[in-house]
């Protein structure tokens, strides 16, 4: 499934724009945007008891693609005077080796990176003081789908971790300011292609609504995507479930870095292996997907 994904996602950024390459003046502005994200991050008590406690500050990346998110928070940790180890994950090697090349170039040390899905990344078998899910990822995971994040990010932390998750509340920013649109010509770069999104069906058991993506450029070529429109309050509790303590630091209005702090770990990823009935019961009655 993570290959099919990883296709999926591929051919996803290759028509929706996402300024991730850190070389591109787009990348470097908004890896100028996390840096100042980062040091406000920092000044966060849970943060600073954890940095205060260790010498060597251990960071996974979860969704990291080029790893700007990662790399802003290992240099501003560093430039604190601490030493810091980065993981960079994601499903697209594509990506990680622009992180491992540009991440090594900025911070001085060997940026290691991993091609693997987030909900399994107990399977490094490593401990990570912080782990880091940047650049509004959370629509790439329903409710589900979160659950066994959470758990495997759980398991990889140390006992005073920090899970970070910059996020935004779509249903106040798509329901109530904007509201969901059947059609959308998606934001774009000055001077490129229109991305355009069509609705294509929601699915009742996952509460993801699937949307069919095109472009200008190639407007015989559909890609789908799954979309969760997450908000700040569910976000927040289910963190709540895993850690013994979770915080809000605003960065714009709409927008917010949710923090968990301390893995509770009272559940284990192997728990959550088998699939509840409900998905059975629902497909049986074919009442899966509301076009």
């Amino acid at each position: 499934m993570s290959h099919e994904l990883s296709k999926e996602l591929s051919r996803f950024y290759s028509i929706f724009e996402w300024p991730e390459d850190p070389y591109s003046e787009a990348g470097k502005e908004r890896f100028k945007v996390a840096i100042e994200k980062m040091r406000k991050l920092v000044e966060h008590e849970y943060l600073k008891k954890l940095i205060n406690t260790k010498d060597v500050i251990k960071i996974l990346e979860l969704c990291g693609g080029t790893g700007i998110g990662s790399v802003a928070l290992a240099k501003v940790i560093k430039d604190l005077g601490k030493s810091v180890e980065l993981m960079v994950t994601d499903l697209r090697e594509e990506a990680l080796a622009t992180a491992r090349r540009w991440g090594s170039e900025v911070l001085g040390i060997n940026v290691e990176t991993e091609v693997i899905d987030a909900r399994e990344v107990h399977r490094l078998g490593r401990e990570f003081d912080i782990a880091l899910l940047y650049g509004f990822s959370t629509p790439h995971f329903n409710p589900w789908d979160m659950v066994k994040l959470l758990t495997s990010t759980s398991k990889v932390l140390s006992n005073q971790g920090v899970f970070l998750v910059e996020e935004t509340d779509r249903r106040y920013t798509v329901f109530l300011r904007t509201g969901y649109k059947w059609v959308l010509v998606e934001p774009r770069a000055k001077g490129e292609s229109y991305v355009i999104s069509y609705h294509a069906d929601y699915d009742v058991l996952t509460g993801e609504v699937h949307r069919l993506f095109t472009t200008t450029k190639k407007p015989n070529e559909f890609i789908t995507m799954s979309v969760y429109f997450w908000g700040v309050a569910e976000l927040a509790t289910l963190m709540w479930l895993f850690f013994k303590d979770v915080d809000t630091l605003p960065i714009l209005r709409t927008s917010f870095i949710v923090l968990g702090y301390i893995p509770r770990r009272i559940l284990k990823p192997e728990d959550l292996k088998e699939l509840p009935k409900i998905f059975k019961t629902l497909k049986t009655q074919g009442k899966v997907l509301i076009p």
